[in-house]
C-alpha cells in the first residue's frame, strides 16, 4: 500500500491539518497548568522528540531513496548520528530551556525552530517529497516536524516566554552565529574527507526548492543561506510577536503601546 506525498497534495495537507490539530490538543491539554508543570511538560516533550529523532536516524539507513543517494559508509552514520542540524539543536535548546527555565532559549525555539519546522514541512529535501508516506522513515520525519513544530508554537500560546522586539532581534542573529559555526564544522569535516557533511545545508541545497531558489540568487556556500534566511527568519519573526501581541490585547480588550 502506497501513500504518496508531495508539498500541495491532499496527503500533505492531511498532514498540515494533523500538525494544526496536535497544536490546539496540545494547548488545550496544557493551557490549565501551572507555569513549572508547562515547563516541565515541555521538557518531557523535548526528550521523547530527541529519542524519536534518533528512531528516525536510524530509520532512514532502511530507506533505499536515501542509501542510493547518500551511501551508507561509517561517514554517513556518524553525520546522520551527530547532533548538528537545526532539528537536533533545536530539541537541545528546547530541552536546556525548559530545564534551566531560560527565556531566550526558550524564545529562540519560537521564533526560529518553528520557522525551521515549517521549513522542513513546505520544502522538505528531495528524498520527502513525492514519495511513500508509510514507508517509515518518511512517516516519522513528517510526523517528528509537525510534533516540534506544536510544541515550539505552544511554548509561547502557553505564555513560557513572552515575545518581545529585544526577543525578535536577538533571535535570527544567534541563528547566524550557530549557522556559521555549522558551517565551520561542515568544512572540518568535508577538509578530512566526510563530504557529506552538510549540517544546515550550508554547502548543498540537497534538494529543497526553496533553498535551491536561494543558491540561484546567492551561489555561495553559506551566505546563498544567511542573505535571504536572514529576511525571512527576521520577517517571521516580527510577525511572530505583533500576533502574539494582538493576541493579548484581544484577550484584554484594550489597546496598548508596545513596551
Amino acid at each position: 500500500m502506497t501513500l504518496n506525498i508531495s508539498v500541495g497534495n491532499t496527503v500533505w495537507w492531511m498532514v498540515i491539518a494533523l500538525g494544526c490539530a496536535l497544536t490546539a490538543f496540545m494547548y488545550l491539554l496544557l493551557r490549565k497548568k501551572n507555569d513549572e508543570q508547562k515547563r516541565k511538560a515541555m521538557l518531557f516533550i523535548g526528550c521523547a522528540i530527541m529519542v524519536l529523532f534518533y528512531v528516525q536516524r536510524i530509520l532512514m539507513f532502511r530507506f533505499d531513496a536515501f542509501v542510493s543517494i547518500y551511501g551508507s559508509g561509517w561517514e554517513h552514520i556518524l553525520t546522520e548520528l551527530l547532533p548538528f542540524n537545526l532539528c537536533y539543536l533545536s530539541v537541545i535548546v528546547m530541552i536546556i530551556g525548559a530545564h534551566l527555565n531560560n527565556k531566550y532559549l526558550l524564545g529562540f525555539c519560537f521564533y526560529i525552530s518553528s520557522m525551521g519546522a515549517v521549513l522542513a514541512l513546505v520544502a522538505p529535501v528531495g528524498i520527502f517529497t513525492d514519495t511513500n508516506l508509510l514507508q517509515p522513515a518518511v512517516g516519522m520525519f513528517y510526523f517528528l516536524h509537525i510534533l516540534v513544530a506544536a510544541a515550539y508554537w505552544n511554548i509561547g500560546f502557553l505564555g513560557l516566554v513572552k515575545p518581545g522586539k529585544v526577543m525578535a532581534i536577538t533571535s535570527p542573529l544567534l541563528l547566524n552565529v550557530i549557522s556559521f559555526l555549522i558551517h565551520i564544522v561542515n568544512w572540518l569535516g568535508r577538509s578530512v574527507g566526510i563530504d557529506c557533511m552538510n549540517y544546515f545545508y550550508t554547502f548543498d541545497p540537497e534538494g529543497s526548492s526553496m533553498l535551491e531558489l536561494f543558491w540561484e540568487w546567492v551561489p555561495v556556500p553559506y551566505f546563498y543561506l544567511i542573505v535571504p534566511g536572514y529576511v525571512i527568519f527576521a520577517g517571521w519573526s516580527v510577525l511572530l510577536t505583533l500576533l502574539y501581541r494582538c493576541g493579548v490585547l484581544l484577550r484584554k480588550g484594550k489597546v496598548r503601546t508596545f513596551e
